[in-house]
């Protein structure tokens, strides 16, 4: 596969640049646990004016208030992965980036990538996009030479999708708090439906029912119908394993979720239909069981918004399980295998059926009679069901790790416009991976066995690293905390990682920076900060959070939590990043959180 590249500089240009970017932002070196690095965390779009001339600011501000860094996360039409395919590059690309890698050049604050992320090789090759399992589904032959899914209903037991029999299933769990009831009148059919009040400050509005024997590894779809009225806090679908906090489904970028059409998914994410108070809507979201045999839904709000005392209604809520929708076959090498319903007989494509969306076109040669039951195996995109964007890739896969290369590449050819120097470090992107390691075909080919999501993770991640290294000598690589320790996310089962990730942390090279950003005040920062010092490995404080609190609790906690874990032995934790994710709006703060350290932990911040 061949990929386009930026231009780069000649060898002998690439080796001065190297050297410039080295000598221009060396590090203070007066004490162990102090903050040699000084960063701010930028994240957004500076092909956007607005956006650009913020970061020239921050900028400006690093360089008053004593920092050196910014690490800076592009988004949007500025995102590092765009230069994969130039097609979609917007015409103010380079402009924009020149602009500020020359701010950032003036004031002597080193620009630090933070990208490459596992999503970035699907960006270049939809195909390799993480893929459920769906096994065995059952389909039946029809008239007109097409098998379909046999798509029974989940709900039917009581035939009380529409909530007019009081099925005991259904719980409306916040009901005493008065945020949850059913309406006798408001209805899209039948005579009632479930209407969820916009809760207080403190209070939840929520449905609950629990899923039971529910096919492991396969494809459902809710569908449900929607109406509001001056609704303005987050409505959410999750979907959960059973008994646990752990979704199945959860969509970071919409709330409810994504509705898949003709094969796509809708333009536009499932929102609240606001437009006209007594319109209903429906929409649906597609999840997969992964290894689970039950699982919980819930939909509501579990927080208000601003103001206002709005209305939810939802009714004619149906599940039914589903087949080759959204199907993955990695240029053939996921299969779509169609057998009889007693697995005695395997079809052959091309003679028995062609695979089409959601159905198989049954040619004239097909052995397959009318009214027959199949059962039909494929492959699903795990895209929407956690995000929309940063979906995981298959590493097992392809081009993966070139893709990658070609990434960082194409990074280091930009911020070499702006003059002789190159991107001394890059700050990696795994941070909350919530699918992968679940093309076990392929992964057993390159393991010699199916491996654990720890062995996924750790190989991924150790190859990532070899392959920035090796074609970039001297180059500092930095990585998020929580994927790799055991006290945050590397844990027996993650969201829909596909098994446990103990001991993913073994893929971290010794020379790779960790940036820590355990909640201070309800986690174990001591103990995070423990684990990966007792490793040898340097890390970053990743601090602020957004937390404008008069007396900084975030950012204390943090600082507290240092000294204890120095008293207790921890060492090289070589510096502090302001870490906001308001975009534009989140550095009000910067100048006081910056003061706070220097007046209470001056010993930490280098004079």
């Amino acid at each position: 596969m061949i990929l386009p590249r930026f231009a780069l500089k000649t060898l002998a240009l690439a080796a001065l640049s190297l050297t410039a970017a080295t000598s221009t932002f060396a590090a203070d070196t007066s004490c162990d646990n102090c903050f040699q690095k000084r960063w701010i965390y930028f994240g957004g779009n500076i092909v956007d004016d607005t956006t650009r001339q913020k970061l020239i600011e921050v900028i400006g501000m690093a360089k008053t208030l004593g920092y050196n860094g910014i690490a800076y996360n592009a988004g949007g039409e500025a995102n590092y992965s765009v230069m994969l395919t130039p097609s979609k590059m917007s015409s103010k690309y380079n402009a924009s980036f020149k602009a500020v890698l020359d701010e950032a050049k003036r004031n002597d604050i080193e620009l630090i990538p933070v990208g490459g992320g596992m999503e970035v090789p699907a960006v270049s090759d939809p195909e390799l996009i993480e893929a459920f399992p769906v096994n065995a589904t059952p389909f039946i032959a029809i008239s007109g030479g097409v098998a379909v899914p046999v798509g029974a209903s989940l709900l039917a037991e009581l035939n009380d999708q529409s909530f007019e029999k009081n099925d005991p299933a259904w719980k409306l769990i916040d009901s005493d708090a008065g945020t949850i009831s059913y309406d006798n009148i408001v209805s899209h059919s039948g005579s009632r439906s479930v209407k969820f009040t916009q809760p207080l400050a403190g209070k939840a509005s929520r449905l609950f029912r629990a899923l039971h024997n529910l096919r492991p590894r396969s494809a459902y779809r809710m569908t449900y119908w929607i109406r509001a009225e001056n609704y303005d806090a987050p409505f959410q679908i999750k979907v959960l394993q059973a008994g646990s906090v752990m979704p199945m489904y959860q969509n970071a970028s919409a709330g409810l979720g994504w509705t898949s059409v003709g094969g796509g998914w809708a333009t536009a994410a499932n929102v609240l239909p606001t437009a006209t108070p007594d319109t209903w809507v429906q929409y649906s979201i597609d999840f997969n069981t992964g290894n689970f045999s039950d699982l919980d839904l819930y939909i509501g709000s579990w927080s208000r918004s601003a103001a206002g005392t709005g209305t939810v209604w939802m009714d004619d809520i149906d599940i039914k399980e589903i087949g080759l929708a959204h199907t993955i076959r990695r240029k053939q090498s996921l299969p779509v295998t169609v057998s009889s319903a007693d697995g005695s007989i395997t079809y052959v494509e091309g003679k028995d059926y062609t695979v089409d969306v959601e159905k198989l076109i049954l040619p004239q040669t097909t052995s397959i009679s009318e009214g027959q039951e199949l059962r039909v195996s494929s492959y699903q995109s795990a895209k929407n069901m956690f995000s929309m964007f940063t979906t995981p890739a298959n590493a097992c896969s392809g081009d993966y790790f070139n893709i990658q290369k070609a990434n960082f590449d194409n990074i280091s050819g930009l911020m070499s416009t702006s003059g002789p120097w190159k991107p001394s470090k890059y700050f990696m992107y795994y941070d909350e991976n919530r699918v992968f390691n679940w093309d076990e075909l392929n992964c057993q080919a390159t393991f010699g066995k199916v491996p654990t999501a720890g062995e996924y993770l750790s190989e991924t991640f150790r190859k990532h690293q070899e392959i920035i290294s090796a074609n970039n000598p001297g180059v500092e690589l930095f990585v998020w905390h929580d994927m790799f320790d055991p006290n945050s996310n590397a844990v027996p089962q993650y969201w829909g990682v596909n098994g446990t990730l103990y001991e993913s942390w073994l893929g971290i090279k010794p020379t790779t920076t960790i940036v820590n950003w355990t909640d201070s005040i309800n986690q174990h920062p001591v103990t995070s900060l423990k684990f990966f010092s007792d490793k040898n490995l340097k890390q970053i404080i990743a601090g602020y959070y957004d937390d404008s609190s008069v007396e900084l609790k975030e950012v204390k906690a943090w600082m507290d939590a240092l000294d204890t874990a120095e008293a207790q032995g921890v060492k090289g934790v070589n510096g502090f990043m302001y870490t906001t994710f308001k975009g534009i709006n989140g550095y009000q703060d910067l100048t006081r959180v910056t003061q706070f350290i220097k007046d209470k932990y001056g010993k930490r911040w280098p004079q």
